[in-house]
């Protein structure tokens, strides 16, 4: 996991870097390594102002099934 993280700030690094060289101006990013349960959630349900509907549900289960039979 360490040098996950470390090859994570390398790779923020570069991007902000190149990002700047191409004028871009940005505030700051704030990253958060999480659990795929995190992702599939966001995924399936998109952002927090949405509306909740059953479909979402099943979209979080079918995220999670293909990540899982991959790994």
């Amino acid at each position: 996991m360490k040098s996950d993280a470390k090859a994570l700030e390398y790779a923020i690094s570069e991007i902000t870097e190149i990002a700047e060289g191409f004028g871009l101006d940005f505030y700051p990013m704030r990253y958060e390594i999480c659990p795929a349960e995190i992702i599939y959630t966001f995924g399936a349900y998109g952002m927090p102002t949405r509306f909740s509907h059953w479909s979402f549900g099943k979209q979080f289960f079918k995220m999670k099934l293909q990540y899982d039979l991959e790994a």
